[in-house]
C-alpha cells in the first residue's frame, strides 16, 4: 500500500499540471473597461505622442509616463510623404518619468492627404515596447475621397470599406 500511494499521487499531480497551467490569468483590461466594451487595446510604449503639423514640417512632442532605456524614435512617411530631416532623431537614450521631448521634423508632403508616422520604442520597466502614431498632412484629393466608403458600426467605430482588388 505504501509503495502504491506515491505512484498514484505523482500520477494525479501529472494530470493536474495542465489544468493549473491553463487557469485564467489576471485580467489586463483597464479599470474603465465598462466605458469601452470589447476593448482590444494592445500594450504599447508608455509615451504620449503629439504633433503640431504645418505644410512642410511638424513639431513632435513626446511625454514619457515611466522611465525608459534604449529609447529610439523614428519618423517616416506614408502615402507619398518624404521625411527630409533625420529619420532617427533619437537613438539609444535613457529617459526619466515625465520627461518631455520636442522634435522638429521636416518633410515633403505627398499629393493630397499623406501621413507622418512616429515610432517610439525602448525598454520600459524592463519590457520592450513600441508605440506608433500617425498624423495626417494635407487635404484628401477627390480620388482619395472616392476610394472606399466610410460606415459606422454598432459601437460607433468608423470603418472604411474599400473596393476589392480581385479582377475576373
Amino acid at each position: 500500500m505504501h509503495r502504491i500511494a506515491p505512484a498514484v499521487l505523482s500520477g494525479l499531480l501529472a494530470l493536474m499540471a495542465p489544468v493549473a497551467c491553463t487557469s485564467p490569468a489576471k485580467s489586463s483590461t483597464p479599470a474603465n473597461s465598462a466605458d469601452h466594451p470589447g476593448s482590444t487595446a494592445k500594450l504599447s510604449a508608455p509615451v504620449d505622442v503629439g504633433a503640431k503639423v504645418s505644410d512642410t514640417s511638424a513639431t513632435v512632442s513626446l511625454r514619457f509616463q515611466v522611465p525608459g532605456e534604449d529609447v529610439r524614435v523614428e519618423v517616416s512617411g506614408v502615402d507619398g510623404l518624404q521625411v527630409t530631416s533625420s529619420t532617427s532623431p533619437v537613438a539609444g537614450v535613457s529617459v526619466e518619468k515625465a520627461a518631455i521631448t520636442n522634435l522638429d521634423v521636416a518633410f515633403t508632403p505627398g499629393a493630397g492627404r499623406s501621413h507622418l508616422v512616429v515610432t517610439v520604442s525602448g525598454l520600459f520597466q524592463g519590457v520592450p515596447l513600441t508605440k506608433v502614431a500617425s498624423f495626417a498632412v494635407g487635404q484628401p484629393t477627390e480620388q482619395q475621397k472616392a476610394e472606399g466608403a466610410v460606415v459606422t458600426d454598432e459601437q460607433g467605430q468608423r470603418i472604411k470599406m474599400m473596393p476589392s482588388s480581385d479582377t475576373k
